[in-house]
C-alpha cells in the first residue's frame, strides 16, 4: 500500500475517533459544568471534522466506491461484511476499497 493511500486511510479512520471524542466531551461537560462551553466547542470541532470526512466520501464519483468507504469508515463494518451487503466477492471489495482510497480527497 502506498504512503498516500495509507495516509488517506488513517484520516478516514479518525471518523470513529472523532465520534468517540465528541461523546466524551459531552460527558465531560456534564461532569464539569463550569467548563461546559469549552467541551461543547471541542465537540463542535469534532462534528465539523466528521462532516468533512462524510463530504469527502460522498464526492467519490463512483457509487460503489463511496458506499464501500461509507460502510467501512463511518459505519465501521469489515470488508467481508461489506462484500455481503453489496453482493461482491471479498477480494473484489478489497480491490475496490484500494481504488476508493486513491480517489477520496481528504
Amino acid at each position: 500500500m502506498s504512503k498516500d493511500i495509507e495516509r488517506t486511510r488513517d484520516k478516514l479512520l479518525r471518523y470513529r475517533v472523532f465520534g468517540t471524542k465528541m461523546d466524551r466531551f459531552h460527558e465531560m461537560g456534564l461532569m464539569f459544568p463550569k467548563e461546559k462551553k469549552s467541551y461543547d466547542d471541542k465537540a463542535k470541532k469534532c462534528r465539523v471534522l466528521m462532516k468533512n470526512i462524510e463530504n469527502a466520501i460522498a464526492e467519490v464519483d463512483d457509487g460503489i466506491l463511496s458506499e464501500i468507504l461509507f460502510q467501512k469508515y463511518v459505519l465501521g463494518r469489515s470488508l467481508e461484511t461489506i462484500s455481503y451487503a453489496v453482493n461482491y466477492s471479498k477480494r473484489q471489495i478489497e480491490r475496490l476499497h484500494l481504488c476508493a482510497l486513491e480517489k477520496v480527497d481528504i
